[in-house]
C-alpha cells in the first residue's frame, strides 16, 4: 500500500500516489495536506495495465495476484488492442477467486445436473461480483505528453470509476556514466524514459494543438492534471475514501540533486465523502475532502552532502542488475520549505485544524474567514542513506540503509517548544503534549541482496509515542521482494505484503532507488 520508494526521490518530501489493490487502477491519491506540503506528484511508472501486460509478455505470468481483505483474493489479465504507434487501448478483467470458488462449492452441493449446474455458475457470473473490466486508452501528445482515460466497472453495484489524467514529464535520469563505461560494451539498451501513463483521443487537432503549446513552455516541469469521478483518496490512518467528483493539477519543477524548487497544487472537491466500501468505522471524513476549493504553493531548497563514495572499481564484462543501485556510498540531505495555503469551501476547516495541539497555544499565521481561510507555515525533512556492495554479484552484494526524519510544521513545533520552555521555567513538567509535538516523524527503509537479482526490503515508520512506557514503535511496516530487471537498466518487479492493511500487491516499477 505504501510508496516503498526511498525516502529522498522525487524532490523530497513530496508523497507520491500509493498502491492499493482495491481498484483495478491499483492506486490511490493521499488526502492532501497529510502531511505538509502533500500534492498530486507521480512517479515514474506505469499504468496497472501497462505492468499486467509486461508481466504476461515478458514475465511469463498468465494471470498477476493481488489481495484485499475487503474484496478477497483477484486474479488479472489484460487484453491489448494498440490502434498506432502513440495510441493504445487495453482491457483489463479481473476475476474474484473467493468468491467465484464459494459459488462453485455452494452449487455443486444442491447436486444440479451438470446442465443445470452450469447455467447457474453462468447467471451467478454475471450477476454477482465475481468479476471487474477496466477500460484504458492512451495517447502519446509528444514523447513528453500523454493522456490517459480510463473507466472501470466492477460486477456488484459498486458505482463505475472513471478517470482522466494529463501528464507532462520531464524527466531527469541521474546517470553514473563512469559505472556505465565500465559495462558500455554489453549489449543493453535504454528503455524510453517516457514511462508516464494517459489517453483519450480528443475531438479536434486544435485542441491537441493546443495543449502541446502549452505543455512547452514548461520544459523542466512536471504538470498532472487530473479529474476523477469518484476519487479514491487514503487518509494517514489508512483509510480508504471516496469524493463524488475530484479535480486537481499539479505542477513542480524538476527536482535537483540541491538547490531551490517550487510546487504548486490545486484541488477541488464536490459532493460529500464517504469512506470505501467495505470499511466501516466511526471516522470522520479529512477536512481537506470536504466540498471546496484548494489552492498550496511551496518553495524549498535541499541539499544533498555526499560523506563517502567507493572508489573501488567494479567487476568488469558484469553488468549491475541495477544500475542506480551500483555505487557503494553514504549520504545526507535536508530540505527545508515554506507553504502557502488558501481554503474555499467546507474545507476551510482544514485551515482550522492544520495547527492545533490540544493544550498547546497556536503560533500559526492563519486568516480565517466565513468559509474560506489561507494559512502560512513551514515544513522541513532530513535524510540519511548508506550502501555497501554493487549489485553485481551473486549473493548479499546490496545492503541499504535509508532513514528519514521529517520534523513538525513550524507552527506546532514552536508551539511545542514555548510550552516546554514555559515549563521549565515555572519549574514545572513539561505536558506530554508538547514533548510530543517536537519529536519528528520517522521512517526507515532497509533493503538486502537475497540471491542474484532478487533481494528483501523492508520499509516502515517508527513512531514516538510518550504516554507508553516504550516510546519507540513499529508502525505500518510493509515487506517486499524485489526481481531486478537486469535488461532494462533499472526496473523492478516487486511483491509486496502490508500486515497493516492486510494488502498484497505485484507491481512493475522503473527508475526507482
Amino acid at each position: 500500500m505504501k510508496k516503498l520508494r526511498w525516502a529522498m526521490d522525487s524532490g523530497g518530501f513530496w508523497e507520491l500516489d500509493l498502491s492499493t489493490p482495491i481498484t483495478l487502477s491499483g492506486q490511490a491519491r493521499s488526502v492532501p495536506g497529510e502531511p505538509l506540503p502533500l500534492g498530486l506528484s507521480r512517479g515514474s511508472r506505469l499504468s496497472r495495465c501497462q505492468q499486467i501486460d509486461f508481466f504476461q509478455r515478458f514475465m511469463a505470468m498468465p494471470f498477476v495476484p493481488s489481495f484485499s481483505p475487503n474484496t478477497g483474493f483477484f486474479l488479472q489479465r489484460v487484453l491489448s488492442l494498440p490502434i498506432g504507434e502513440s495510441w493504445s487501448t487495453m482491457l483489463l478483467g479481473q476475476l474474484n477467486v473467493q468468491k467465484f470458488v464459494s459459488s462453485l462449492r455452494k452449487n455443486k452441493t444442491k447436486h444440479l445436473p451438470d446442465s443445470s449446474w452450469l447455467q447457474s455458475i453462468g447467471r451467478n457470473f454475471i450477476q454477482k461480483s465475481f468479476y471487474a473490466l477496466g477500460f484504458s486508452s492512451e495517447l502519446s501528445l509528444t514523447p513528453d505528453d500523454t493522456l490517459l482515460i480510463s473507466l472501470d466497472a466492477y460486477g456488484d453495484e459498486k458505482m463505475p470509476q472513471k478517470k482522466a489524467v494529463l501528464h507532462h514529464k520531464c524527466l531527469l535520469l541521474k546517470i553514473p556514466l563512469g559505472r556505465i563505461c565500465i559495462i558500455s560494451s554489453m549489449p543493453f539498451q535504454i528503455p524510453n524514459s517516457s514511462l508516464s501513463t494517459s489517453v483519450f483521443l480528443l475531438e479536434g487537432t486544435n485542441i491537441i494543438n493546443a495543449f502541446v503549446i502549452v505543455l512547452s513552455q514548461f520544459p523542466h516541469h512536471n504538470l498532472t492534471m487530473e479529474a476523477a469521478w469518484p476519487g479514491l483518496f487514503v487518509d494517514g490512518n489508512g483509510s480508504y475514501w471516496d469524493v463524488p467528483f475530484s479535480l486537481a493539477l499539479d505542477l513542480a519543477s524538476t527536482a535537483l540533486d540541491s538547490g531551490a524548487s517550487y510546487h504548486l497544487f490545486f484541488n477541488n472537491c464536490a459532493g460529500s465523502p464517504k469512506q470505501y466500501e467495505g470499511q466501516h468505522s466511526d471516522e470522520l471524513p479529512p477536512a481537506a475532502l470536504l466540498p471546496g476549493f484548494t489552492a498550496k504553493g511551496v518553495a524549498s531548497l535541499k541539499k544533498n552532502i555526499d560523506l563517502w563514495r567507493s572508489e573501488a572499481s567494479m567487476l568488469k564484462m558484469v553488468q549491475p542488475y541495477d544500475i542506480f543501485l551500483s555505487n557503494p556510498h553514504i549520504s545526507a540531505s535536508w530540505i527545508l520549505g515554506a507553504v502557502f495555503s488558501a481554503y474555499l469551501g467546507d474545507n476551510s476547516m482544514k485551515g482550522q485544524r492544520s495547527c492545533s495541539l490540544q493544550g498547546l497555544k497556536d503560533f500559526d499565521l492563519r486568516i480565517q474567514g466565513v468559509n474560506s481561510a489561507v494559512t502560512v507555515d513551514s515544513f522541513a525533512s532530513a535524510s540519511l542513506t548508506a550502501q555497501h556492495g554493487n549489485f553485481q554479484r551473486l549473493f548479499l552484494d546490496l545492503t541499504r540503509v535509508n532513514t528519514r526524519f521529517d520534523f513538525p510544521s513550524g507552527s506546532k513545533l514552536l508551539s511545542g517548544i514555548t510550552s516546554v520552555a514555559y515549563s521549565l521555567y515555572n519549574s514545572q513538567e513539561p505536558k506530554v503534549e508538547a514533548l510530543q509535538a517536537i519529536c519528528p516523524r520517522a521512517s526507515l527503509c532497509f533493503q538486502q541482496q537475497i540471491i542474484g537479482p532478487f533481494s528483501f526490503r523492508v520499509d516502515s515508520e517508527i513512531a514516538i509515542d510518550l504516554k507508553k512506557d516504550w516510546c519507540l514503535s513499529v508502525k505500518n511496516p510493509v515487506f517486499a521482494i524485489e526481481h531486478a530487471l537486469q535488461v532494462l537498466w533499472s526496473a523492478k518487479a516487486v511483491a509486496w505484503y502490508s500486515p497493516m492493511q492486510r494488502e498484497f500487491m505485484v507491481e512493475l516499477r522503473f527508475f526507482e532507488t
